[in-house]
C-alpha cells in the first residue's frame, strides 16, 4: 500500500470516527431533551401527557402537556409542535390559576434587559431589577402589585429573553414561541407561575 492509498484510509477512518462521534451526541442530547418533560412532571408532582398526529405525508402536530397543581396553585402547561409542508410553528403556553383570583384583565410583556419602546413601561421601584427586566403593560398599576420579591426573583431566572404574561379573571398565562429543550425552560417558568399565584393584585 503507498503512503497515499494509507492517508486515504486514515483520513476514512478519521471521518468515520468524528461522524460516529457526531450521532452519538445527537443521539445523547435527543434523550436528554425527551427526559426533560417526565423530569419536570416527577419534581413537581404533575402529570405528563404527549399526544402525536398525522403524518410526515400531510401535516404533524405533537402536544406534550402537564397538568396537575404545585404548593397549592392549579397548573397547566402545553406545548405545541407542529409541521404542514414546509412551514414549522412552535408555541408554549403555562397557565395557573390565582390563589387570590380578582375581576381584572391585563397584558406584560417581560424583556431581559432595557430598550424598545418606552410605552406603558412599569417600573417596579426596584433599580437592580429594572436595569435587568424591562415590564410593559396595558395596565401598570395592577401588574406593578404583583412585582413583590419573590416574583421578581422567579423572573430574573427565567432563561427566555421575552415572554408575554396576561391575567384574565383569576387565571395567568405566561407564554413564549419555542418549545422547552432543557429542564430551566420549563422549571423557571412554572416557579414564576407558582410566585404570582400566591401573591395578590391588591
Amino acid at each position: 500500500m503507498s503512503t497515499y492509498e494509507l492517508l486515504q484510509w486514515l483520513g476514512l477512518g478519521a471521518g468515520a470516527l468524528v461522524l460516529v462521534a457526531i450521532v452519538a451526541g445527537a443521539i445523547k442530547l435527543s434523550r436528554a431533551t425527551d427526559a426533560v418533560w417526565p423530569n419536570c412532571a416527577t419534581r413537581y408532582g404533575l402529570t405528563f401527557d404527549q399526544q402525536n398526529e398525522g403524518n410526515a405525508l400531510t401535516s404533524q402536530r405533537s402536544v406534550k402537556s402537564l397538568t396537575g397543581a404545585v404548593q397549592n396553585v392549579p397548573l397547566r402547561v402545553v406545548s405545541t409542535w407542529s409541521m404542514v409542508g414546509n412551514t414549522r410553528t412552535t408555541s408554549t403556553a403555562f397557565y395557573a390559576r390565582s390563589l387570590y383570583p380578582a375581576p381584572h384583565r391585563f397584558s406584560l410583556q417581560i424583556t431581559r434587559g432595557a430598550g424598545g419602546p418606552q410605552h406603558h413601561l412599569v417600573p417596579t421601584g426596584d433599580p437592580n431589577f429594572d436595569r435587568m427586566i424591562s415590564l410593559r403593560s396595558d395596565s401598570p398599576a395592577l401588574s406593578r402589585a404583583l412585582m413583590n420579591s419573590a416574583v421578581q426573583a422567579a423572573l430574573l431566572r427565567l432563561p427566555m429573553n421575552q415572554v408575554g404574561l396576561s391575567y384574565d379573571n383569576g387565571e395567568f398565562c405566561l407564554s413564549y414561541g419555542g418549545q422547552p429543550l432543557k429542564p430551566a425552560e420549563l422549571e423557571a417558568p412554572i416557579d414564576a407561575l407558582v410566585a404570582l399565584g400566591h401573591s395578590r393584585l391588591a
